[in-house]
């Protein structure tokens, strides 16, 4: 569908995954953090998520 980034935020688990390099099929890079870890999103976004003040329940 040409989405270039899918991130998923687990509040249960405290992890933030972020799925890129998609190519039709599927995406072939991840990264897992923990809350209170910061994840770098890249372009066409482009920034870091810093992740500690995300809420668990």
């Amino acid at each position: 569908m040409g989405i270039p980034l899918y991130l998923l935020v687990d509040a249960r688990q405290k992890t933030v995954t972020l799925f890129s390099r998609p190519d039709g099929a599927r995406y072939h890079r991840r990264e897992d953090v923990e809350f209170g870890e910061t994840l770098h999103i890249p372009e066409p976004f482009g920034f870091d998520l810093v992740t500690g003040d995300l809420l668990p329940y």
